[in-house]
């Protein structure tokens, strides 16, 4: 059992609020000059509570309360018994994961939300069987704790309808004694076949070109390719063998090797006659010029040359003569051999087109190249097709093989609903009892029932029944009779924390709000310390009621706190709250 104290603060920012067993009502009240009764900071107290309770900082409306309003050194405290042993928690509100918690006069520092829990949750689960499936200390007081942003539109939904968060049945079966590793292994279980289902319907896209076309159409192209693959690679084998083809090819080789070897000889050659070109030619002088010449250098030399100019002449011619026989000669006979070799080349280069010409009249070179092009298109679409089908199948076995292991479990979850019956009758009989004295009938019906085909990730229901279902205010009623029946009953409050805190849930007619407040009185009176019960109310919502005596208590001797438009639950002004933040 958890029972709730004190919550406070240091410094204070609010006065300290004390609880007390039973029936326990936070009340907004008129002032004067004011007649309203909302936005006193009722739900915030609860916010507060939460807050020390280990509520993730990013969910809690005490992270939108506007940093300049409150000094950043302030700590929140609650104090509580837990298994009959007084315990604090602190929790700074600019240092929101770190968490002091102080029992048997020992005070721990945890440095994370997550390690508090932890802690808790071990001392929460310390009177159960060693073996019991444990779920976190915040997951167990999921359901008891519900404030007005849940709507209470849903028996198992109790957080801000805003989120986006699936149901969470793990609370509610541990309250109800059911074992929690079937529901874990069921969990699990459709987490996987959701994922699996989500990868087959993505290759099941690209299978079928986006839904133009059939998984058995796909299939049936698959046996199609491997048809046309194996028979162009049969083609391809008899055109490499070909006989024909061999011969010509070898031909080919042969020509194109002595081609080249021409090639180079030409190449040679050219550059020689290249070379001839641009020597130096013999320089002309004319007779005039050579006499000047000649009588220059007889008058120098006197007797000694005898020679005369005609020799000289003769001479000359003799050496021009020798020259230019030789580089003609050898030009001549370069370019004989240079047109010799052109004309080697140019046949050798018909002999190799007619070659070719022959393999491509005989379609055998043109078919090879073709046949290669298609076989490697073919192949790859082949081997992109047959990875698609063999990924498709295997999925598709895999979740196959998920559903019947899903539906199987199921089964056994069915069966485990069978042989809790006594607890669930047992669990109705409450349901009913307090439905009776709430709305006057036992017009009522409450069973779990499982849903195998279902594609979410829920594969239970919890069909609670009331009389006049679906209208807005006994949508409220329902949650509370589900809500006190899970505290009351003879087993489940076994496994319940035995403390109920509802933020400003009747908003209802006044004859249903006076029948329930009469309700927890009375078990008040019966259960003297067994439970706690913590209501967020406006004070207006009973004033008439308590004119006409109607309630069989007195207001004022169960509030423990009052807040008015003049006096907050923060000693702050108003203020508006902060963009939500975005984890």
């Amino acid at each position: 059992m958890i029972k709730l104290l004190k919550l406070y603060s240091h410094p204070e920012i609010f006065l300290p609020i004390q609880f007390e067993s039973g029936l326990n009502l936070i009340v907004g009240e008129k002032s004067e000059g004011s007649n309203k009764t909302n936005g006193v900071g009722k739900s915030i107290c609860i916010e507060f509570l939460n807050y020390c309770l280990l509520k993730k900082y990013s969910d809690s409306r005490v992270s939108l309360i506007p940093k300049n309003l409150i000094a950043s050194n302030v700590i929140v405290l609650l104090d509580f018994e837990f298994n009959g042993v007084k315990t604090t928690i602190s929790r700074g509100l600019s240092t929101p994961e770190k968490i002091s918690i102080s029992r048997f006069g020992r005070e721990i520092h945890f440095e994370s939300l997550e390690a508090a829990s932890e802690y808790l949750s071990n001392i929460y689960f310390e009177k159960y069987p060693a073996h019991t499936e444990r779920i976190s200390f915040r997951n167990l007081l999921a359901p008891i704790i519900r404030d007005e942003r849940s709507e209470f539109k849903d028996i198992i939904k109790t957080y801000d309808t805003d989120s986006l968060i699936p149901r969470d049945f793990k609370p509610h079966l541990f309250y109800l004694g059911f074992g929690l590793e079937l529901y874990f292994e069921i969990s699990k279980i459709i987490l996987e076949l959701q994922q699996k289902t989500k990868y087959l319907t993505e290759i099941t896209k690209l299978l079928t070109q986006d839904r133009q076309i059939k998984v058995s159409d796909a299939k049936a192209r698959l046996n199609e390719l491997e048809s046309e693959v194996s028979k162009i690679n049969a083609s391809l084998e008899q055109l490499r063998n070909n006989d024909s083809f061999e011969l010509v090819q070898n031909e080919l080789i042969s020509l194109d090797a002595q081609l080249k070897e021409i090639r180079e000889q030409q190449n040679a050659i050219k550059f020689n006659i290249k070379q001839i070109d641009i020597l130096p030619q013999p320089e002309n002088i004319n007779e005039f010029e050579m006499s000047i010449l000649f009588n220059q250098f007889k008058d120098g030399l006197g007797d000694m040359v005898k020679k005369s100019l005609e020799e000289v002449k003769q001479f000359r011619d003799k050496i021009d003569n020798f020259r230019n026989t030789i580089v003609h000669d050898n030009l001549v006979k370069l370019r004989t051999e240079l047109q010799v070799l052109n004309e080697k080349a140019r046949k050798l280069d018909e002999n190799y087109s007619q070659k070719l010409s022959l393999l491509d009249n005989g379609e055998l070179l043109g078919n090879l190249k073709s046949a290669i092009k298609i076989f490697n298109e073919k192949n790859i679409e082949l081997s992109t097709l047959r990875t698609l089908i063999d990924q498709y199948n295997q999925a598709d076995k895999a979740k196959k093989q998920l559903t019947t292991k899903k539906s199987s479990k199921i089964s056994e979850f069915d069966l485990a609903i069978t042989t809790h019956e006594m607890v669930l009758n047992s669990f109705e009989q409450t349901i009913l009892d307090i439905h009776e004295k709430i709305i006057g009938n036992r017009q009522a019906h409450f069973e779990i029932t499982t849903k195998s085909n279902s594609q979410s990730k829920e594969f239970l229901t919890f069909d609670l029944r009331t009389d006049d279902d679906h209208s807005w205010s006994t949508e409220r009623i329902k949650v509370f009779i589900y809500d006190t029946s899970l505290m009351f009953n003879e087993f489940t409050r076994t496994y319940h924390p035995l403390f109920l805190v509802h933020d400003n849930l009747f908003n209802v007619d006044n004859d249903s709000l006076e029948k329930s407040l009469n309700f927890m009185y009375h078990q008040e009176l019966n259960r003297a310390d067994e439970f706690q019960y913590i209501l967020t109310i406006n004070r207006d919502m009973v004033e008439a009621m308590e004119e006409k005596r109607v309630l069989n208590f007195n207001v004022k001797n169960h509030i423990r706190a009052r807040f008015t438009k003049a006096d907050r639950f923060l000693k702050v002004t108003k203020y508006n709250e902060v963009s939500k933040r975005k984890y």
